[in-house]
């Protein structure tokens, strides 16, 4: 997780909290940017076009990921939470 300005706009109380843990455990912006960067700097990388980057390299994803059941849930929430629904 990066931790980024997102934050900004939430209760100062939210705000004591977030805080202190993001700074311990996430990554600063320019570390998080880092696997975005390899992959469109990258020469050859082409092949792997569709996957699933994490530190600057191909990793498999959850179980949860690949599950249509919590696909089409998340989709039903989006919508719902969006006003499209």
């Amino acid at each position: 997780v990066v931790k980024t300005e997102l934050s900004r706009n939430v209760s100062l109380w939210q705000k004591f909290f977030i805080e202190p843990i993001a700074t311990l455990l996430f990554l600063d912006t320019e570390a998080g940017a880092q696997t975005t960067l390899h992959c469109a700097l990258q020469e050859g990388i082409e092949p792997l076009s569709g996957r699933y980057f994490s530190c600057c390299a191909v990793q498999e994803v959850s179980g949860q990921a690949r599950d249509d059941a919590v696909a089409r849930k998340l989709w039903e929430v989006s919508e719902k939470f969006s006003g499209l629904s």
